[in-house]
């Protein structure tokens, strides 16, 4: 099983998911190109989605697996689609959360460019822990980390791999899919509308679909003891 995590974070944000789901299924996490100790690309570096499922490829490789199951979040959920319409014979099952197979009719991309303006990710980070978390959640070490994690992010990767979601739209392929598809979105995702995942239902063959009620964009981190047994339950249908 993979685990592919989206814009502003690290592998660190399975961290809960991990120890409940490899205690029965072999893992792997891996710090997207662009973050935490992978290799930062240069400010001119040509993004591709492509490229992103290349990399997904080449880890599952390089670990020794063949057929896979695949999990994202966010962008890493559009780069685990992409990656099981290049390579279908290879994926048991997907499943994606707060994620999307469109740039058309997203939020919050727009104001990016406004939010990098200082040339640093603070502004940017700022509402990005705005739109991921309720106003309400408590303080705690770990929303310190991730606004930490988020502060780390470079404008030009960022940047880069939001147009590279905005020019996205993975219909046709969705189409194709037969591998089981797990839809889990939030209500209040002030990214990717409900709406996104009706018609990813209507698209692929074996997709299903499942709103969580009251929870922002933050959802695999703030949800992460739910949203792991869940998919473990799912997982048991493999067995």
């Amino acid at each position: 099983m993979l685990f592919h995590h989206g814009i502003g974070t690290s592998l660190g944000i399975w961290s809960d998911w991990i120890p409940i789901v490899a205690a029965r299924h072999p893992a792997l996490r891996f710090d997207m190109r662009g973050f935490g100790r992978s290799v930062i690309p240069p400010r001119d570096h040509v993004w591709s989605l492509e490229e992103m499922t290349n990399d997904v490829w080449e880890v599952i490789d390089n670990a020794g697996y063949d057929a896979v199951h695949l999990v994202g979040e966010s962008f890493g959920a559009t780069v685990v689609i992409a990656a099981a319409i290049t390579r279908p014979e290879r994926v048991l099952s997907l499943r994606i959360l707060n994620g999307t197979y469109k740039g058309k009719g997203l939020g919050e991309l727009a104001y990016w460019v406004d939010q990098f303006a200082a040339g640093d990710s603070l502004a940017w980070g700022k509402r990005m822990m705005e739109n991921r978390f309720a106003p309400d959640v408590a303080p705690s070490a770990a929303l310190t980390w991730f606004e930490r994690e988020q502060e780390y992010t470079l404008p030009h990767v960022a940047m880069g791999l939001g147009m590279v979601l905005a020019e996205t739209d993975l219909s046709a392929g969705l189409k194709t899919l037969n591998a089981p598809l797990s839809i889990v979105l939030p209500d209040a995702s002030p990214f990717v509308p409900v709406e996104h995942g009706r018609e990813m239902v209507r698209l692929a063959n074996r997709a299903t679909l499942r709103i969580v009620a009251g929870v922002k964009h933050g959802l695999p981190f703030s949800h992460a003891h739910q949203e792991a047994q869940d998919l473990l339950v799912a997982l048991s249908a493999f067995e």
